[in-house]
């Protein structure tokens, strides 16, 4: 799923480039705490502290999800957060 919008902990990121990927286990409806993530690059500069981020995020098809995850990775203008928890509002 492909990003337009993303607010970090009420933060917002100038997104130049977002996706979401989830995995869906066999025998599963959702993915579990830690089977998504999203990768994001920022048009600008933008410092993240390390740590758990509450995300609420908008695809291009009109979806809103939330979910808390972890920072994995940031330069700057890259960022890959890792689920930490539920994500709110997916849909297969």
């Amino acid at each position: 799923m492909l990003v337009g919008r993303l607010t970090s902990d009420d933060d917002e990121l100038d997104v130049a480039y977002a996706d979401v990927f989830v995995v869906v286990r066999e025998g599963e409806t959702g993915p579990g705490a830690n089977d998504w993530e999203v990768t994001v690059t920022s048009q600008e500069p933008h410092r993240l502290e390390p740590g758990s981020h509450e995300l609420v995020f908008e695809t291009l098809e009109g979806e809103r999800l939330t979910g808390r995850a972890l920072l994995r990775f940031s330069d700057g203008h890259r960022h890959l957060f890792r689920g930490d928890g539920t994500l709110v509002g997916y849909t297969d």
